[in-house]
């Protein structure tokens, strides 16, 4: 069984499983009889725009009640199209590549708007919603004759009628070769998306979804990650669209309704929102349930629906789909998305780079927020191969001030430069392609995958090659002591463990800068050993910054040290000259207190 399974996984099993999708429909459409071909057409129409959803939130995490109107605004393009475009060209094909790429460009328009405009996570469904309502409202009023383009009245309520159906204007497809074409073009749609997610875009796209920060952090653009998924999911909904305009040669307002938009979830939701196949499954299932309820108008349809929902939750809140793999994972059988590559010999984990290459310089660094100022006129010069750690009491602007360098608080006034480059306003993710690796205070790791595919997203976001990035991969799981558990899930990682892996996954991107905040916290004393020689390694190729409370590391690192203190440069030198500092022992260690007489 797992034999056949890795046969399936691979690129020609799932042409296969394509082509028999195909097969099996022209046998359906040869045993069955007009009415179940029509039927069964539509449930695989709306399979693939529940296929559109799946992709751009169970693989994107972008929630959108907008696909819906993306597959109203492909029917009617669809009909526009084909209305006025089919007399000349003799087919209605081409109309399809119409309402798929009219869809995309109003995905484009509006996911730029979205995603360009930082907009939260909630209020993308929100507004998504929003336009779906928008668009319900102003179809709803083209009821006059002077709405139309060409030849096609849009119809208002009414709807836009006597769209050609699939074909040639002389021969249109019959109900069973009508079910062979849309089951194809189905299945080649779920072939290229599943394509797609085995690619370093869909592995990327998977990370965003995962944890946006640590993605932004490694050097992706999450705005245009996200972006490409709405626009693709926009593209397939809108061929959908188009679809459903020629099997019904008509389309009117309802695709725009708040019963279509929220049906598309249902499907989802039910079939499994991590799974291309699930969302036909889910689409069949519930759209079996309201035929047999009498449809959308049945009184009990409602009342069934809620009650299926409240089911899926509680028994299987991944889906159909999620609980067969469940359970055919505790029989044995090795099921899921794991794409393997080549692997090859990797390079050594400091690259050949010029002597001066990561030099990190703060000069004047503020940061106020409202009235107060947690970070004051910081001056700092980082050299490169050289470890710096930043000390100070709690409230002293370590946190602030790295932010700064990281590029996650913007800078209220002064400047920082990365080998003579101004990046004082230059965005987290573009710090990180210039070299800058980050790690975070509390990890930040992407705990739904293996620590092989995390490792390998921050090789990828440096090297952009597969096999470089495989390689690397390799090396740094050895030198970590990681290979025996490199399929492991993070979310089955300790704390201390955790914190390992995100210091290797900076480790992976060859960074000229290594910025580190606290990376012992939650660490047993032999891995702090450890980490302190890393970090030595690392400098050996790289500049190195560390905000750090644990002395003992520090010491054991020997740096140089720059101690804040209410949000200003308060000393500088080694530790032990830090330590003999009287001023120094008396604010960062309390000395003063601890040493007064009790009362």
């Amino acid at each position: 069984m797992n034999t056949i399974l890795r046969l399936a996984r691979s690129l020609p099993g799932r042409i296969g499983l394509t082509v028999l999708c195909i097969a099996a429909s022209a046998a359906a459409a040869a045993g069955s009889n007009a009415f179940l071909a029509q039927q069964w057409a539509l449930w695989v129409i709306f399979g693939q725009l529940a296929v559109s959803l799946t992709f751009v939130w169970g693989y994107g995490g972008i929630f959108s009640f907008g696909q819906g109107a993306l597959f109203g605004i492909g029917s009617y393009a669809y009909g526009v199209s084909a209305i006025n475009l089919s007399p000349s060209t003799g087919e209605t094909y081409s109309s399809l590549i119409v309402a798929a790429a009219v869809a995309g460009l109003f995905a484009l328009l509006l996911g730029y708007f979205i995603f360009y405009g930082n907009v939260g996570e909630l209020y993308v469904g929100i507004i998504t919603l929003a336009v779906t309502l928008v668009l319900l409202t102003f179809m709803s009023s083209t009821g006059s004759p002077e709405w139309h383009i060409g030849d096609a009245l849009f119809g208002g309520y009414n709807g836009m009628s006597g769209i050609p159906a699939l074909g040639s204007a002389t021969a249109p497809l019959n109900p069973g070769l009508q079910l062979i074409v849309v089951v194809a073009i189905a299945s080649v749609v779920v072939l290229l998306l599943d394509q797609l997610l085995r690619r370093p875009f869909g592995r990327s796209l998977i990370a965003v979804r995962d944890n946006e920060l640590r993605s932004q952090l490694l050097g992706y653009d999450v705005r245009k990650v996200r972006l490409a998924a709405f626009v693709i999911g926009g593209v397939v909904a809108g061929l959908a669209g188009g679809e459903f305009a020629a099997w019904g040669q008509f389309t009117n307002p309802s695709v725009f309704s708040l019963p279509q938009a929220a049906l598309v979830i249902i499907w989802v939701l039910v079939g499994g929102r991590r799974s291309l196949f699930g969302a036909f499954l889910g689409a069949v299932v519930i759209q079996e349930i309201q035929t047999v309820m009498g449809g959308q108008g049945g009184g009990l349809t409602p009342i069934v629906l809620g009650a299926i929902m409240i089911l899926v939750v509680l028994l299987a809140p991944e889906g159909l789909m999620a609980a067969v793999w469940a359970a055919l994972r505790r029989l044995g059988v090795n099921v899921g998305r794991r794409p393997t590559t080549p692997r090859r010999s990797a390079q050594d984990i400091a690259e050949h780079r010029p002597a001066s290459a990561g030099e990190l310089v703060a000069e004047n660094a503020s940061k106020t927020f409202g009235g107060v100022k947690a970070v004051r006129d910081v001056s700092a010069a980082f050299r490169p191969r050289t470890v710096t750690s930043l000390l100070g009491p709690n409230g002293a602007g370590k946190s602030t001030f790295f932010n700064l360098l990281v590029g996650r608080y913007p800078a209220t006034a002064g400047r920082i430069t990365l080998d003579g480059r101004d990046i004082t306003k230059t965005p987290t993710y573009r710090r990180a392609q210039l070299g800058l690796g980050i790690k975070t205070q509390v990890p930040s790791v992407y705990n739904e995958l293996t620590i092989r595919e995390n490792i390998w997203l921050a090789a990828y976001a440096k090297k952009r090659s597969v096999e470089q990035a495989e390689g690397v991969t390799d090396h740094v799981l050895e030198d970590f002591g990681l290979t025996q558990r490199q399929e492991t899930l993070v979310g089955d990682l300790a704390h201390g463990q955790r914190q390992w892996l995100e210091i290797a996954m900076v480790v992976a991107g060859h960074p000229e800068v290594v910025l580190l905040d606290e990376p012992t916290a939650g660490m047993t004393r032999e891995e702090t050993s450890r980490t302190a020689q890393l970090v030595l390694q690392l400098a050996e190729g790289a500049t190195v910054v560390v905000v750090e409370h644990d002395m003992d590391f520090v010491r054991q690192l020997g740096s140089d040290v720059v101690m804040l203190h209410q949000g200003e440069v308060f000393r500088t030198g080694s530790i032990e000259e830090l330590r003999k500092d009287e001023q120094v022992l008396d604010i960062y260690l309390g000395r003063a207190t601890a040493d007064a007489p009790a009362t």
